[in-house]
Protein backbone atom coordinates (compact mmCIF):
# COMPACT_ATOMS: atom_id res chain seq x y z
CA UNK A 1 0.00 0.00 0.00
CA UNK A 2 1.73 3.35 -1.28
CA UNK A 3 2.28 5.79 1.52
CA UNK A 4 1.21 9.74 0.46
CA UNK A 5 2.09 12.87 2.20
CA UNK A 6 -0.67 15.25 1.53
CA UNK A 7 -0.08 19.28 2.08
CA UNK A 8 -3.04 21.32 2.53
CA UNK A 9 -6.05 19.01 2.86
CA UNK A 10 -8.76 21.32 4.98
CA UNK A 11 -10.74 21.92 1.60
CA UNK A 12 -10.14 22.04 -1.96
CA UNK A 13 -7.70 20.45 -3.94
CA UNK A 14 -5.81 19.19 -1.20
CA UNK A 15 -9.14 17.79 0.71
CA UNK A 16 -10.32 16.10 -2.60
CA UNK A 17 -7.22 14.29 -4.02
CA UNK A 18 -6.94 12.98 0.00
CA UNK A 19 -10.53 11.33 -0.45
CA UNK A 20 -9.61 10.13 -3.87
CA UNK A 21 -6.73 8.33 -3.22
CA UNK A 22 -7.51 6.74 -0.11
CA UNK A 23 -10.25 5.25 -1.88
CA UNK A 24 -8.14 3.99 -4.75
CA UNK A 25 -5.40 1.99 -2.30
CA UNK A 26 -3.35 4.42 -0.86
CA UNK A 27 -2.81 5.45 3.16
CA UNK A 28 -3.02 8.92 3.17
CA UNK A 29 -1.54 11.33 5.72
CA UNK A 30 -3.69 14.32 5.34
CA UNK A 31 -2.07 17.02 6.27
CA UNK A 32 -3.40 20.82 7.44
CA UNK A 33 -2.37 23.73 9.31
CA UNK A 34 -5.01 23.57 11.97
CA UNK A 35 -6.42 19.67 12.27
CA UNK A 36 -9.33 21.19 14.41
CA UNK A 37 -10.37 22.69 11.04
CA UNK A 38 -14.15 21.39 9.49
CA UNK A 39 -12.29 19.93 6.09
CA UNK A 40 -10.59 17.50 9.13
CA UNK A 41 -13.77 16.30 10.55
CA UNK A 42 -15.29 15.40 6.78
CA UNK A 43 -12.04 13.57 6.19
CA UNK A 44 -12.47 11.86 9.13
CA UNK A 45 -15.77 10.51 9.10
CA UNK A 46 -15.38 9.42 5.34
CA UNK A 47 -12.51 7.47 6.59
CA UNK A 48 -14.56 6.13 9.30
CA UNK A 49 -17.43 5.56 7.01
CA UNK A 50 -15.75 3.55 3.79
CA UNK A 51 -12.83 2.36 6.21
CA UNK A 52 -10.23 4.61 4.76
CA UNK A 53 -6.38 4.77 5.15
CA UNK A 54 -6.54 7.81 5.83
CA UNK A 55 -5.41 9.50 9.03
CA UNK A 56 -5.33 13.43 9.49
CA UNK A 57 -1.70 15.20 10.33
CA UNK A 58 -0.79 18.11 11.84
CA UNK A 59 1.57 20.60 9.46
CA UNK A 60 2.29 24.18 9.09
CA UNK A 61 4.70 24.35 5.75
CA UNK A 62 5.39 27.71 6.81
CA UNK A 63 7.18 26.12 10.42
CA UNK A 64 10.22 24.37 9.68
CA UNK A 65 9.85 22.75 13.14
CA UNK A 66 6.83 21.54 12.10
CA UNK A 67 7.51 20.13 9.09
CA UNK A 68 10.29 17.91 10.07
CA UNK A 69 8.18 16.75 12.88
CA UNK A 70 5.70 15.84 10.51
CA UNK A 71 7.89 13.62 8.03
CA UNK A 72 9.41 12.07 10.91
CA UNK A 73 5.90 10.99 12.53
CA UNK A 74 4.77 9.38 9.33
CA UNK A 75 7.91 7.97 8.62
CA UNK A 76 7.69 6.08 12.13
CA UNK A 77 4.13 4.86 11.88
CA UNK A 78 4.32 3.83 8.13
CA UNK A 79 7.72 3.19 8.24
CA UNK A 80 8.46 5.51 4.77
CA UNK A 81 7.06 7.88 2.43
CA UNK A 82 6.52 6.96 -1.44
CA UNK A 83 4.66 9.44 -2.46
CA UNK A 84 4.41 13.56 -1.25
CA UNK A 85 1.87 15.92 -2.83
CA UNK A 86 2.44 19.92 -1.90
CA UNK A 87 -0.52 21.50 -2.44
CA UNK A 88 -0.72 24.02 0.24
CA UNK A 89 -1.05 27.89 -1.12
CA UNK A 90 -1.96 31.21 -0.99
CA UNK A 91 -2.14 34.50 -3.16
CA UNK A 92 -1.51 38.14 -3.58
CA UNK A 93 -1.60 41.45 -5.46
CA UNK A 94 -0.41 43.93 -7.20
CA UNK A 95 3.12 44.55 -7.05
CA UNK A 96 3.06 48.20 -5.57
CA UNK A 97 0.42 46.90 -3.20
CA UNK A 98 1.50 43.70 -1.77
CA UNK A 99 4.01 44.61 1.13
CA UNK A 100 7.27 42.90 1.66
CA UNK A 101 5.75 41.04 4.70
CA UNK A 102 2.96 39.53 2.21
CA UNK A 103 5.04 38.83 -0.42
CA UNK A 104 7.10 36.29 1.69
CA UNK A 105 4.32 34.80 3.50
CA UNK A 106 2.86 33.79 -0.06
CA UNK A 107 6.36 32.12 -1.30
CA UNK A 108 7.02 30.57 2.20
CA UNK A 109 3.74 29.08 1.55
CA UNK A 110 4.12 28.41 -1.85
CA UNK A 111 7.53 27.74 -2.37
CA UNK A 112 9.70 27.06 0.42
CA UNK A 113 7.33 25.32 2.16
CA UNK A 114 7.31 23.05 -0.73
CA UNK A 115 11.24 22.49 -1.12
CA UNK A 116 11.79 21.60 3.10
CA UNK A 117 9.14 19.22 2.66
CA UNK A 118 10.79 17.68 -0.71
CA UNK A 119 14.29 17.71 1.08
CA UNK A 120 12.79 16.18 4.11
CA UNK A 121 11.44 13.26 1.92
CA UNK A 122 14.06 12.78 -0.58
CA UNK A 123 16.91 10.96 1.32
CA UNK A 124 14.20 7.76 2.01
CA UNK A 125 13.36 7.87 -1.59
CA UNK A 126 16.78 8.08 -2.91
CA UNK A 127 17.90 5.03 -0.77
CA UNK A 128 14.75 3.16 -2.01
CA UNK A 129 15.12 4.40 -5.36
CA UNK A 130 12.07 4.72 -5.97
CA UNK A 131 9.03 7.26 -4.90
CA UNK A 132 6.91 10.30 -6.27
CA UNK A 133 6.90 13.98 -5.72
CA UNK A 134 3.85 16.05 -6.85
CA UNK A 135 3.85 19.57 -6.88
CA UNK A 136 0.75 21.12 -7.81
CA UNK A 137 1.43 24.86 -9.24
CA UNK A 138 -1.27 26.43 -11.74
CA UNK A 139 -1.74 27.17 -14.85
CA UNK A 140 -0.31 30.57 -13.73
CA UNK A 141 3.02 29.14 -13.09
CA UNK A 142 3.15 29.37 -17.19
CA UNK A 143 1.76 32.66 -17.87
CA UNK A 144 2.06 36.11 -15.65
CA UNK A 145 -0.99 38.16 -15.52
CA UNK A 146 -1.65 41.59 -13.53
CA UNK A 147 -2.59 41.31 -10.43
CA UNK A 148 -1.31 38.30 -8.94
CA UNK A 149 2.27 38.67 -9.03
CA UNK A 150 2.86 37.20 -5.76
CA UNK A 151 0.97 33.96 -6.16
CA UNK A 152 2.16 33.58 -10.00
CA UNK A 153 5.77 34.45 -9.21
CA UNK A 154 5.84 31.78 -6.70
CA UNK A 155 4.25 29.35 -8.90
CA UNK A 156 6.65 30.24 -11.41
CA UNK A 157 9.68 29.43 -8.84
CA UNK A 158 7.83 26.43 -8.43
CA UNK A 159 7.73 24.80 -11.77
CA UNK A 160 11.53 25.65 -12.17
CA UNK A 161 12.32 23.91 -9.52
CA UNK A 162 10.18 21.24 -10.30
CA UNK A 163 12.35 20.99 -13.65
CA UNK A 164 15.24 21.11 -11.89
CA UNK A 165 14.48 18.20 -9.33
CA UNK A 166 13.00 16.03 -12.35
CA UNK A 167 16.65 15.93 -13.57
CA UNK A 168 18.29 15.39 -10.39
CA UNK A 169 16.13 12.52 -9.09
CA UNK A 170 15.79 11.12 -12.27
CA UNK A 171 19.16 8.68 -11.87
CA UNK A 172 17.03 7.39 -8.12
CA UNK A 173 13.88 6.46 -10.03
CA UNK A 174 11.74 9.16 -8.05
CA UNK A 175 8.95 10.68 -10.54
CA UNK A 176 8.39 14.28 -10.56
CA UNK A 177 4.69 15.56 -11.51
CA UNK A 178 3.79 19.19 -12.01
CA UNK A 179 -0.26 19.41 -11.66
CA UNK A 180 -1.32 22.96 -13.53
CA UNK A 181 -5.02 23.47 -12.63
CA UNK A 182 -6.96 26.14 -14.44
CA UNK A 183 -10.15 27.35 -12.65
CA UNK A 184 -11.20 24.93 -9.91
CA UNK A 185 -14.17 25.55 -7.70
CA UNK A 186 -12.11 25.92 -4.48
CA UNK A 187 -12.54 28.18 -1.80
CA UNK A 188 -9.10 29.91 -3.16
CA UNK A 189 -11.09 31.26 -6.52
CA UNK A 190 -13.94 32.56 -4.25
CA UNK A 191 -11.28 34.64 -2.45
CA UNK A 192 -10.43 36.17 -5.52
CA UNK A 193 -13.81 37.56 -5.81
CA UNK A 194 -13.67 39.79 -3.30
CA UNK A 195 -14.48 43.28 -3.68
CA UNK A 196 -11.67 45.37 -5.45
CA UNK A 197 -10.41 48.71 -4.15
CA UNK A 198 -12.26 51.12 -6.40
CA UNK A 199 -9.22 53.46 -5.52
CA UNK A 200 -5.92 51.82 -6.57
CA UNK A 201 -4.54 52.52 -9.79
CA UNK A 202 -4.47 49.09 -10.78
CA UNK A 203 -8.41 48.36 -10.32
CA UNK A 204 -9.11 47.72 -13.68
CA UNK A 205 -6.60 44.49 -13.16
CA UNK A 206 -8.64 43.40 -10.78
CA UNK A 207 -12.04 43.96 -12.53
CA UNK A 208 -10.71 42.11 -15.44
CA UNK A 209 -9.43 39.20 -12.96
CA UNK A 210 -12.97 39.14 -11.92
CA UNK A 211 -14.74 39.26 -14.84
CA UNK A 212 -12.36 36.19 -16.27
CA UNK A 213 -12.91 33.94 -12.84
CA UNK A 214 -16.66 34.88 -13.08
CA UNK A 215 -16.97 33.89 -16.20
CA UNK A 216 -14.88 30.52 -15.87
CA UNK A 217 -17.00 30.14 -12.32
CA UNK A 218 -19.96 29.73 -14.60
CA UNK A 219 -19.03 26.05 -15.25
CA UNK A 220 -15.93 25.87 -13.46
CA UNK A 221 -13.54 22.33 -13.25
CA UNK A 222 -13.77 20.46 -10.00
CA UNK A 223 -11.34 19.60 -7.69
CA UNK A 224 -12.26 15.78 -8.36
CA UNK A 225 -10.73 16.26 -11.58
CA UNK A 226 -7.67 17.22 -10.48
CA UNK A 227 -7.54 14.68 -7.84
CA UNK A 228 -7.77 12.05 -10.52
CA UNK A 229 -5.19 13.95 -12.72
CA UNK A 230 -2.85 13.28 -9.44
CA UNK A 231 -3.74 9.56 -9.16
CA UNK A 232 -2.76 9.51 -13.18
CA UNK A 233 0.18 11.22 -12.95
CA UNK A 234 1.42 8.90 -10.40
CA UNK A 235 0.58 5.68 -11.55
CA UNK A 236 0.55 6.40 -15.27
CA UNK A 237 3.31 3.75 -17.42
CA UNK A 238 3.96 7.06 -19.60
CA UNK A 239 4.22 9.85 -17.12
CA UNK A 240 5.25 13.12 -18.10
CA UNK A 241 6.58 16.00 -16.42
CA UNK A 242 3.66 18.56 -16.65
CA UNK A 243 -0.59 17.92 -16.45
CA UNK A 244 -2.58 20.88 -17.19
CA UNK A 245 -6.21 20.31 -15.58
CA UNK A 246 -9.13 21.46 -17.11
CA UNK A 247 -10.37 22.95 -20.58
CA UNK A 248 -9.46 26.29 -19.97
CA UNK A 249 -5.82 25.30 -18.41
CA UNK A 250 -5.03 23.96 -21.55
CA UNK A 251 -6.32 27.01 -23.80
CA UNK A 252 -4.29 29.61 -21.56
CA UNK A 253 -1.31 27.52 -21.96
CA UNK A 254 -1.27 27.39 -25.35
CA UNK A 255 -2.83 30.60 -26.12
CA UNK A 256 0.25 32.19 -24.32
CA UNK A 257 2.67 30.78 -26.69
CA UNK A 258 0.99 32.21 -29.72
CA UNK A 259 1.17 35.70 -28.23
CA UNK A 260 4.58 37.54 -28.51
CA UNK A 261 6.03 38.87 -25.24
CA UNK A 262 5.68 42.22 -26.48
CA UNK A 263 1.90 41.38 -27.41
CA UNK A 264 1.18 40.66 -24.15
CA UNK A 265 2.92 43.06 -22.28
CA UNK A 266 0.21 45.62 -24.43
CA UNK A 267 -2.84 43.41 -22.50
CA UNK A 268 -1.79 46.21 -19.79
CA UNK A 269 -3.07 48.79 -21.82
CA UNK A 270 -6.28 50.56 -21.39
CA UNK A 271 -9.11 48.62 -23.30
CA UNK A 272 -12.79 47.91 -23.19
CA UNK A 273 -14.43 45.55 -22.18
CA UNK A 274 -15.25 44.58 -25.78
CA UNK A 275 -11.50 44.98 -26.77
CA UNK A 276 -10.53 42.37 -24.00
CA UNK A 277 -13.09 40.10 -25.09
CA UNK A 278 -12.01 40.21 -28.83
CA UNK A 279 -8.19 39.44 -27.57
CA UNK A 280 -9.02 36.24 -25.12
CA UNK A 281 -11.56 35.00 -28.15
CA UNK A 282 -7.98 35.53 -30.40
CA UNK A 283 -5.34 33.81 -28.45
CA UNK A 284 -7.05 31.93 -26.02
CA UNK A 285 -10.45 30.96 -27.20
CA UNK A 286 -12.59 31.39 -24.36
CA UNK A 287 -15.69 33.74 -23.90
CA UNK A 288 -15.30 36.34 -21.08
Amino acid sequence: MPIALITGTSTGIGHATALHLARHGYHVFASMRDPAAKGAATLTDAATAERLHLEILQLDVNDPPSAERAVRDVQQKADRIDVLINNAGIGGGAIEETPEEILKTVFETNFFGAMRLIRAVLPGMRQRQSGAIVNVTSVAGRLATSPQHAYEASKFALEAASEILAQEVRRFHIRVAIIEPGVILTPMFAKSMRDPNLKSPYVDFELRLRRIFGKRLEAPSQPELVATTIRHALETDQPKLRYPVGEDAHHWITGRQRVTDEDWVDFGKEMTDTELAGLYRKYFAMEI
